[in-house]
């Protein structure tokens, strides 16, 4: 199971700092795509997360999502907006 921790950066006691997002609990995934979207979803939802974290069980640090993502060419959560939006789009009812 995959773990992804929200991270938020500002001054916080006279220096610039990097600490959990408060009242933002880690969510659990399943997989790397799962992640992704859940990135997605979470950075769309939340303008207070700076960046997130995925981690493995083990605790180890396996990759990390941020805002800028969204916007180059390789990026997996670019692919992952598209995917999300494309669902998102697909579940909405039409307007009457």
């Amino acid at each position: 199971m995959l773990t992804l921790h929200p991270i938020t950066g500002g001054i916080r006691d006279g220096r610039h700092q990097q600490y959990p997002t408060p009242n933002i609990e880690p969510r659990s995934v399943e997989s790397e795509q799962a992640a992704e979207e859940a990135a997605v979803r979470l950075f769309s939802a939340y303008g207070s997360i700076s960046y997130l974290t995925l981690s493995g069980e083990g605790g180890e640090r396996i990759r990390e999502y941020r805002r800028c993502h969204f916007f180059q060419f390789k990026s997996p959560l670019r692919d992952a907006r598209l995917r999300v939006a494309a669902q998102d789009a697909t579940t909405q009812e039409p307007p009457r």
